[in-house]
């Protein structure tokens, strides 16, 4: 779009934008699993309520698994000032919605987003990140105990989005840990996980994964309406993360 057609746009429009990460996921998955999925769900919302997709950010926070090869992990004041310079941006011009649309649950990732969020609405605008508030609250997926990362849930998704990436998940041992209170915080190879899995990525499947994204798109919509009307919601866990 040019500026002119930008300008002419209605200011009740909804800006998209996704908000990916670039880290392992098992032998099985591509490095950019979680961005893949919330691109996608960035499709089918823009198309639904006649939005403008803004271009991405890849590169964000990727505390758990930043000692693994293709994980590239960017400092969270990265993502928050990116973030909040959109938001200024589109303030500055009278527009006032913004949907960030993410897949990564990363607790560092998300305290920049949210950071972003309260600060953005001295600028006018409204933005939303509704997945990992559904996520956390388990409104998507069934609750299933040690089910973390490149599981039974992200293969499911891969099998039904993107089928060619997904490797030979058949194979891969299922590896559980349960993840306490004192080690929230640990990365993955110091919690046992030296695979970069939590989970049992060989009960994938196409069917599942067609649920899962159905329900993510439900989550989102929802979340949208919610944006609309002024409110944001904000997963339990962060606020937690962010009283330590």
């Amino acid at each position: 779009m040019s500026w002119k057609e930008i300008e002419a746009l209605d200011r009740e429009t909804i800006f998209f934008i996704t908000v990916g990460s670039i880290e392992a996921h098992g032998p099985h998955l591509p490095v950019s699993t979680d961005f893949l999925i919330a691109k996608k769900i960035e499709e089918k919302m823009a198309e639904k309520f006649n939005g403008i997709s803004l271009p991405p950010l890849y590169y964000t926070k990727c505390h758990y698994l930043e000692n693994f090869a293709g994980t590239i992990s960017f400092p969270s004041s990265i993502v928050k000032k990116s973030l909040l310079s959109i938001m200024k941006a589109m303030g500055k011009h009278g527009f006032k919605y913004l949907v960030i649309c993410n897949f990564h649950m990363d607790l560092f990732h998300l305290r920049a987003i949210y950071k972003a969020i309260f600060k953005g609405k001295k600028y006018g605008v409204i933005a939303s990140e509704p997945i990992s508030a559904a996520y956390f609250n388990k409104k998507i997926f069934d609750d299933v105990e040690e089910e973390i990362h490149a599981d039974e849930k992200e293969t499911s998704i891969l099998l039904y989005l993107f089928p060619d990436l997904v490797k030979d998940y058949k194979s891969v041992e299922p590896f559980k840990i349960k993840i306490g209170v004192k080690d929230a915080l640990k990365r993955f190879d110091k919690i046992g996980a030296r695979n970069a899995y939590i989970g049992s990525p060989s009960k994938a499947s196409k069917e599942k994964g067609k649920k899962y994204f159905e329900a993510l798109l439900k989550a989102c919509e929802e979340g949208i309406e919610k944006m609309k009307e002024g409110k944001v919601e904000m997963p339990e866990k962060l606020k937690l993360f962010l009283r330590l």
